[in-house]
């Protein structure tokens, strides 16, 4: 019979939160084992009740109400989305280049939500605590990109023939479809940013939370814990760089509704970068875990390439030689160009330093079946848990089981 000791959380120096705890022993064969120490039985749980408690998401009350309040800014933002997408398809029947435009800035904010759904849901199942203040910064930027398409769309409206907008007296002014728009339009700024005071506030308290999965992960040494921490900055910044770089892709290619790009070579390359941006985040998060120097070293490389295209975009929006190539679109477009150009300097530099803590240890942590901090670790959960299911059938006896969130 195995012996179990009591834990006083008052009086052990480091004991973890209480949400966390570690569990003592895995029971053998058994579906259940009776244990009774004189001071209270108790019944363990079946084997494969304790494993799936092990690996599932969102354990907390906190990390649930985050993923809540994300729920429910993308509900709200989907209704809003596609409410006004309605709208302006019944009623402006006769569509020119620049009303054309309003669907496309709709369907970015769609996708935007969807990226944010999923980018909250990774870093709580991965307890990084850094890809939740990216959200942050994320969120900020969609709550600047809805304030300004208020009056973008406006400008779209301005271009129609006042009696294109059906119903109403004129597509925008007094009395007009512009402001029944700009009624639903408000909405969305505001949710986006009670939900941001909302994330601030809980970032705070899982950022105690998650500190205890990292010391059990790579130990109290200051030393590992900062490279643990920019090996986390750079994983949360190459799924933000993903969703930014695509976006502006994506955007470009379709907002060129007059074909006065499709000639050019830039238009050519944005067709290219469109697969290759995925392959080269993939590889990059690859290089890093595996600690691959030429391929991470590639893969930066890369990105300066990326970093001068986004700038000559950029500068090319402005120049009075080829701004008037972007009147439809400018503002969107620069806006996803400036976005890009922040992320892709910032995981430049965070790619140097990761690149430079090659060698110094953090590779035995990213194998750690509990390194659960990005898609790359799937593969050696999968490992862990069919090694361990293996070892109790064959040995049926005790085996420790890792940390739970519960």
């Amino acid at each position: 019979m195995p012996s179990y000791a009591l834990t006083d959380l008052y009086t052990t120096p480091f004991a973890p939160p209480p949400a966390y705890h570690q569990l003592s022993h895995l029971p053998s064969r058994q579906p259940t084992e009776t244990v009774s120490e004189g001071v209270e039985d108790f019944e363990m749980e079946p084997e494969e009740v304790r494993v799936k408690r092990t690996y599932r998401a969102l354990a907390t009350g906190t990390e649930k109400i985050y993923m809540a309040i994300a729920a429910f800014e993308a509900f709200v933002v989907f209704c809003i989305a596609f409410t006004v997408f309605g709208l302006v398809e019944a009623t402006i029947k006769e569509q020119n280049s620049k009303t054309r435009t309003v669907p496309v800035y709709l369907a970015v904010f769609i996708f935007a939500q969807i990226f944010s759904l999923l980018y909250v849901f990774d870093g709580l199942r991965g307890r990084n605590i850094v890809q939740l203040c990216l959200h942050l910064f994320f969120n900020v930027c969609i709550l600047v990109y809805s304030i300004l398409q208020i009056p973008q769309t406006k400008d779209a409206l301005d271009s129609a023939p006042q009696d294109a907008c059906g119903s109403y007296q004129r597509c925008t002014g007094p009395h007009s479809f512009f402001n029944l728009l700009r009624k639903l339009f408000i909405v969305t700024p505001i949710v986006l940013g009670l939900s941001t005071i909302a994330f601030a506030a809980l970032i705070r308290r899982l950022h105690v939370q998650f500190g205890w999965a990292v010391f059990h992960l790579v130990g109290a040494s200051p030393r590992m814990k900062r490279m643990h921490r920019e090996y986390q900055t750079l994983i949360s910044l190459l799924k933000l760089l993903l969703f930014f770089a695509m976006a502006f892709c994506i955007a470009y290619l379709i907002l060129d509704t007059r074909g006065i790009h499709r000639n050019t070579p830039e238009f050519v390359l944005t067709i290219i970068a469109l697969p290759v941006v995925p392959i080269l985040m993939l590889a990059c998060g690859w290089a890093l875990r595996a600690e691959n120097k030429p391929i991470m070293g590639l893969s930066l490389g890369v990105m300066i390439v990326g970093l001068g295209y986004f700038v000559y975009k950029l500068a090319s929006m402005f120049l009075p030689r080829t701004s008037w190539l972007y009147v439809n679109t400018r503002v969107t477009l620069a806006m996803f160009s400036i976005f890009s150009i922040i992320i892709l300097i910032v995981t430049f530099i965070y790619g140097c330093i990761c690149m430079s803590n090659f060698g110094k240890g953090l590779v035995e942590a990213h194998r750690n079946p509990e390194n659960r901090t990005s898609l790359w670790g799937l593969p050696q959960q999968m490992k862990f848990q069919e090694k361990m299911k293996a070892q109790q059938e064959g040995a049926g006896g005790p085996m420790m089981s890792p940390m739970i969130i519960d």
